[in-house]
């Protein structure tokens, strides 16, 4: 019984999360797509601007799926992913020795190499958390029941 509490608040928490990022994300797409650019990976100037708009999307449609278990597996991979790349271009800015903002969230200014650490840790926080829902997903279907 405790299992599935728990269960159910991280499903809540990651969905919440991926919603809320992608919601001041997509009200600010011109912003988004800036600091986009700021991470210095994406080579082509479409691309950025294709990711600044349908990427907060992909984000509250995924965080919606979780939290209402409606193609939640897909969902769960689809943020497992997302947090792999968010993670790796975290790094990559990081030791690289850009002094930007994550631009996970509108409201923070939180510069990489000043909060590396916290910004690390949250990205494998919510990456660990997915992997959790997936693991405990896998376990459920294998029995041939959902929870």
């Amino acid at each position: 019984m405790a299992a599935k509490v728990i269960l159910l608040a991280l499903r809540l928490v990651i969905g919440g999360v991926f919603i809320f990022a992608g919601a001041v994300k997509a009200w600010a797409a011109q912003d988004f797509a800036r600091e986009i650019q700021h991470y210095a990976i994406v080579p082509w100037p479409g691309l950025i601007v294709a990711l600044a708009v349908y990427l907060p999307w992909v984000e509250m449609l995924a965080g919606f799926a979780v939290v209402l278990r409606r193609l939640y597996l897909g969902a769960l991979v689809a943020i497992a992913g997302m947090m792999l790349i968010f993670t790796c271009a975290l790094t990559s800015a990081w030791a690289r020795g850009l002094d930007i903002s994550c631009g996970c969230f509108r409201e923070e200014r939180e510069s990489i190499r000043a909060n590396f650490p916290a910004l690390l840790a949250r990205d494998l926080g919510l990456l660990a958390g997915a992997c959790v829902l997936l693991a405990a997903e896998f376990r459920v279907r294998r029995r041939g029941h959902a929870l």
